[in-house]
């Protein structure tokens, strides 16, 4: 077996913070890859156009979590 397979025994778990939550669904909605919404809300790669898409499809889900809320 390689040395870089084997796990060290005292290997931690690492607990896992999401940057962009609910990415994966965002992007299907918004009809691009993951990496491709990714790299665009990180500023790694720019696009006028998605990042407008991205933040009219967060506008109007926050306003359904407003009236979920309010019933």
């Amino acid at each position: 077996i390689w040395p870089q397979m084997q796990r060290d025994s005292t290997h931690k778990t690492v607990e896992r913070r999401w940057r962009f939550r609910g990415i994966c669904a965002d992007a299907r909605t918004l009809g691009v890859h993951r990496n491709s919404l990714y790299k665009v809300l990180s500023g790694e790669r720019h696009s006028r156009s998605l990042m407008a898409r991205y933040k009219a499809l967060k506008a109007v889900q926050g306003q359904e979590v407003k009236k979920k809320s309010h019933k």
